[in-house]
């Protein structure tokens, strides 16, 4: 994940906030921060945070396209890509 993508997810929630959405602890969120979100995490990472982080700002090698992993509602407004 990039430091920008960090930033941004931070802005919207602190890693106890998102960690309380997905029933993790907190100390995992932010071990993800470190270390990469596993691709499994990846969707309901980006859905706690209601798609305003997209799998592909999370992970682009994974989700090549900006669009990937996306809801079909969201496709066409996909947001800071």
């Amino acid at each position: 994940m990039q430091l920008k993508t960090s930033t941004k997810i931070t802005g919207l929630a602190t890693k106890s906030e998102i960690a309380r959405r997905l029933g993790v602890n907190p100390q995992l969120v932010a071990y993800w921060f470190k270390q990469g979100v596993p691709p499994h995490r990846i969707i309901p990472f980006c859905a706690a945070l209601n798609w305003e982080v997209t799998p592909h700002q999370v992970d682009s090698e994974l989700y090549p396209n900006p669009t990937d992993g996306l809801p079909s509602n969201q496709n066409n407004n996909t947001p800071g890509v």
